[in-house]
């Protein structure tokens, strides 16, 4: 009797599974998505040795949601491995794109979604706090940009080693036994990765540690093994793809320099190299003067360059330098004056995972370096501080493996060159790589949405059925606009403005034909209107502006966030206040049921707390 009363009250609780070295808890939780959908799943936590290879170790855990599939189809569970390192998989899962692809998946398995050792909800959570700046009345320099970098990091890695944490326990080695272990407690033989950028990297480590334990794997924007620190040459040439996209259009035909857009860009390079330019910024009221230099245009030089929503920002930018319009680089300056702590667990997954001495020799040399000197700076800068135990040569070889491997990869990925996905194709005997020209670092959604056969493709692939697979998919031409609307371009003045704090040119922008309450989406899909763009950056005067000339004050976006919600996420005090004062709606709640004070509460901003109170 008594036996039986515990094993009701631990149901009760939720199922708990628990032997030396784990304990799994878990209950049913409804999920509501960012696009308002919701969703059961077992929401659970693992409790994990926090080093391996120690006797005696702290404990630490990882949450995780499993959706079980009504109608399952294979034995295996999809493990879904969110990139970074230091991205949170859970939270992911909320965003339409990943929500749509997890329940396509789910409709013939399993799927389980969890936040990786250190990141998200895990127990530690290594975030960093604090913030630091430099003085922008002179050009920026690299060792600046270090010394900036250092200490942040150096607080932030005192702090955790004072809280008793043993950051060496946090790489890929030690993640991709959290998997396997996690697998192992949710009862599974085997699972079916699912991974991009540095989610590949883990998936292709846990591949050559468990190879029996996994059924197929699909990677998109690869990193292998030895690709932490980027190429430069590589980048630019995946640069010169995009720009001959461009060139070929004819959009810019009128506008376009002697020798292209890469010539361009190296001109202007090596001019502000020989003499920087002053650029003033408005941020709110004030007036910073930043001194544009090569570090800055290196800083953005392949700025949205990959975007297929806006493929003409890049271009544009280009363009505008070379005309000697040096303003974004400057607003990059100027956003190095207030600078955030690093991610911890970043720091420490990329550098355990290292270089090895043949690839950094290749980077050291690399002719590309003037163009992309930004590359790699802070990994260079910082593996001093954070690594604290590199996972060696044999780490960083690449995985030989039989299993079946699907890869796909984009030609404009700018984030990890598509030689990589070739260098990892090499030594997988049953490997096969989708080539998506045009396709970008997110490559596996660009085929989702534009390419018809992806969704059967993919399903069969992963129920281990015979198939042919296309080396390459073309997706279609990116519209480039041939030439903007005087409204066009009052609309961009305008959201511009709203994020800079800029009145006169946001009413300029209004009476030139701007709409004040139309979606930006050139940022986020979910998109924000200029009084959002005001909210979050702070501009108290700018929303009595916006207001003034007809903006919409609780209106919301595609995710249900009004520039109320913005205000608070951001911390920004004085906004938020400006919109109480104004009748703004404090408790309308986004598609995901979050209140603005809920949002408060969550991310600890007190000042904000006592205001909403």
């Amino acid at each position: 009797m008594r036996l039986t009363m515990l094993i009701i009250f631990l149901f009760c609780l939720g199922h708990t599974l628990a032997n030396e070295a784990e304990r799994l808890t878990w209950e049913m939780l409804s999920v509501t998505s960012e696009s308002g959908e919701k969703v059961e799943v077992e929401s659970g936590r693992l409790t994990l040795p926090e080093n391996r290879s120690k006797e005696s170790t702290r404990q630490i855990s990882i949450p995780y949601y499993r959706l079980k599939s009504p109608n399952p189809q294979t034995k295996a569970a999809i493990f879904m491995l969110a990139g970074g390192p230091g991205s949170s998989g859970i939270e992911q899962f909320k965003g339409l794109e990943r929500y749509q692809e997890i329940a396509f998946y789910q409709s013939f398995a399993d799927v389980v979604v969890f936040d990786q050792r250190g990141a998200g909800g895990s127990i530690p959570a290594l975030e960093c706090q604090g913030q630091a700046g430099i003085e922008t009345d002179k050009p920026i320099q690299r060792d600046s940009v270090i010394k900036l970098l250092q200490g942040l990091s150096e607080d932030c890695r005192a702090y955790w080693l004072n809280q008793g944490v043993d950051l060496s326990a946090y790489n890929t080695d030690e993640n991709a036994s959290d998997m396997d272990d996690l697998r192992s407690a949710l009862g599974y033989e085997k699972v079916i990765l699912v991974g991009g950028s540095y989610g590949s990297h883990l998936g292709l480590h846990y591949l050559r540690k468990f190879p029996e334990q996994v059924e197929n794997a699909i990677f998109y924007g690869l990193e292998g093994p030895d690709h932490t620190y980027d190429r430069p040459s590589q980048q630019l040439e995946t640069l010169k793809r995009i720009a001959h996209s461009v060139e070929a259009s004819g959009a810019f035909q009128t506008q376009m320099p002697n020798g292209g857009l890469i010539a361009a860009l190296e001109r202007v390079i090596e001019r502000v190299k020989k003499q920087p330019v002053k650029v003033l910024v408005k941020r709110g009221d004030q007036e910073h003067e930043i001194w544009v230099n090569e570090l800055l245009v290196q800083f953005i030089a392949d700025w949205k360059a990959s975007s297929r929503d806006n493929p003409h920002l890049w271009p544009e930018l280009i363009l505008a330098m070379d005309k000697g319009d040096f303003s974004l680089p400057a607003r990059a300056g100027l956003s190095l004056s207030r600078v955030r702590a690093p991610n911890a667990m970043k720091f420490i997954m990329d550098t355990a995972s290292g270089v090895s001495p043949a690839r950094r020799s290749l980077i050291d040399k690399d002719p590309a370096n003037h163009v992309f000197g930004f590359s790699n700076l802070d990994l260079i800068a910082l593996s001093e501080t954070w690594n604290f135990a590199d996972l060696g040569e044999s780490f960083r070889e690449n995985v030989q493996s039989d299993k079946p491997v699907l890869l796909i990869h984009g030609t404009w990925d700018t984030s990890t060159p598509i030689d990589n996905a070739r260098d990892v194709l090499a030594s997988l005997s049953n490997g096969h790589l989708i080539e998506v020209v045009g396709g970008s670092h997110g490559a596996l959604y660009n085929l989702y949405e534009n390419w018809p056969p992806m969704r059967e493709l993919v399903k069969a692939f992963m129920l281990s059925q015979p198939l042919q697979f296309p080396a390459q998919v073309v997706l279609d031409p990116v519209t480039y606009p041939s030439q903007a609307s005087d409204s066009d371009d009052a609309q961009t003045r305008l959201w511009e403005a709203a994020r800079s704090g800029d009145l006169k040119l946001a009413r300029e922008a209004i009476e030139g034909g701007a709409d004040v309450n139309l979606l930006d989406t050139r940022k986020s899909r979910s998109g924000r209107r200029a009084l959002n763009w005001a909210a979050w950056f702070n501009h108290p005067d700018m929303i009595d502006l916006l207001l003034e000339l007809g903006a919409q004050i609780d209106a919301t976006n595609s995710t249900g966030y009004t520039a109320f919600h913005h205000a608070v996420e951001n911390g920004s005090v004085a906004a938020a206040q400006r919109l109480i004062t104004a009748g703004c709606d404090r408790e309308l709640a986004n598609n995901a049921g979050t209140s603005p004070s809920q949002t408060a509460t969550k991310s600890g901003r007190k000042e904000l707390e006592a205001l909403l109170k």
